[in-house]
């Protein structure tokens, strides 16, 4: 299925509210039946580890926790740029969400399904 939307998040959930923002972009988007699709790479697969400690210690809101309600949006799992989970090392069995894995091959190709990118 095509996506008319990517959201494309790179930037760490730790030092800005673009991961918030993006969250809550793409959910605006199912809720009205926009087709949509997250993609993450850099800092931001830091996203997909449960961080609750290191949030409350920034004073940050968990925004992780969003990434639950993509089933209930039916929307699909984040794509996630593959050479971006070797560098930041999330552990693959704390991972919090289900993922599509690619790699920067498949990201670029993956690029040309889209109508609209939006990146943050």
């Amino acid at each position: 299925m095509s996506h008319a939307t990517l959201i494309w998040l790179q930037s760490s959930p730790y030092n800005s509210s673009a991961a918030r923002e993006a969250l809550d972009y793409i959910l605006a988007l199912a809720a009205v039946d926009c087709p949509a699709q997250l993609l993450l790479s850099g800092p931001a697969v830091c996203l997909l580890q449960p961080h609750t400690d290191f949030s409350s210690a920034l004073q940050l809101k968990d925004c992780s926790k969003l990434l639950g309600l993509f089933e209930l949006y039916d929307l699909p799992a984040p794509l996630v740029c593959q050479e971006s989970l070797n560098r930041y090392q999330p552990e693959p069995g704390q991972l919090n969400q289900a993922i599509t894995r690619l790699s920067k091959q498949q990201l670029t190709e993956q690029l040309a399904r889209f109508r609209h990118v939006a990146t943050l």
